[in-house]
């Protein structure tokens, strides 16, 4: 790929360059000794501020010693590197995309999350993951799957607690408020979880109420990331697809969506009563 404004698969292949290269215990100096190239051009790969080029690509992953079914991965990823849309099929085990989404909300400065049914990944407890993991899947995972992904969705909340954490506003769907995952104690102890998060000064939580009818949520949840240099993302996540997308039309579209959902949603201390006084009322 010619260098360029980078994709999202660009931007996600550089990104595995960079982690795969530390693992081999390398630094940026001696890749580019030992291939002939500037420490500048590899950190321009890593960055995903240079183009990629197959040959490089190969030779990095070679010297690195990724597994070939792996290098094929990246390859391909290469080859398809100006595609604007990344689609993803959802596997056994810990998604591919999971820990693609933490690799992305990681370098976010600002993420507006819409969920309608449930509460957002980046503000649930460990036991109401768990339930909303296992108990909308159309077939059960085994318990030791179900930990792993667990674990992965609790590590994503780790970008809240940093020293400068990302902005996180939530749209939350009343409905979500009041269905019962995991029983009402795992439910209550969510809401109770909640109304301590929206305490926070960089998470802010606003209640799309059931009485405001219908509106483009109604469609599925999504996810804007926003970041300091590189162009926004839209992320969605269905039963069996996962979709990032960067492509403009596309994350514009999400855009207006948002914005026609925050019109109908309470304004913030509106929705912190509701919040506030669910969790009273399902406090056991």
């Amino acid at each position: 790929m010619p260098p360029g404004r980078p994709t999202i698969r660009s931007r996600q292949v550089a990104g595995e360059l960079r982690r795969l290269r530390k693992q081999a215990g390398l630094t940026t100096g001696e890749v580019g000794q030992r291939l002939g190239l500037s420490q500048a051009k590899v950190s321009r790969v890593e960055t995903g501020t240079s183009g990629l080029r197959l040959g490089d690509v190969q030779a990095m992953l070679g010297l690195y010693r990724v597994p070939e079914p792996r290098q094929a991965e990246i390859l391909d990823q290469v080859r398809r590197a100006a595609e604007p849309g990344w689609l993803q099929v959802h596997g056994r085990g810990l998604p591919e995309q999971w820990q693609t989404l933490i690799d992305w909300e990681s370098k976010a400065v600002a993420l507006r999350a819409y969920h309608g049914d449930l509460v957002p990944g980046l503000l649930q407890t460990a036991d109401y993951a768990r339930a909303a993991i296992r108990d909308t899947a159309s077939e059960p995972p085994p318990e030791a799957e179900l930990d792993v992904k667990v674990a992965a969705r609790l590590a994503r909340q780790g970008i809240l607690s940093r020293e400068h954490p990302p902005t996180l506003h939530a749209l939350i769907g009343e409905a979500a408020l009041r269905i019962p995952v995991g029983g009402p104690a795992i439910a209550s102890a969510q809401l109770r979880h909640l109304a301590e998060a929206i305490r926070k000064p960089h998470v802010l939580v606003r209640v799309v109420p059931l009485a405001a009818g219908a509106h483009p949520g109604l469609e599925g949840p999504f996810v804007l990331m926003d970041f300091d240099t590189d162009r926004s993302l839209a992320y969605t996540d269905h039963r069996s697809r996962t979709l990032f997308l960067d492509d403009e039309a596309a994350v514009r579209t999400h855009r207006l969506a948002w914005d026609r959902i925050t019109a109908v949603a309470l304004p913030a201390e509106a929705s912190a009563e509701v919040i506030t006084s669910l969790a009273a009322v399902a406090a056991p």
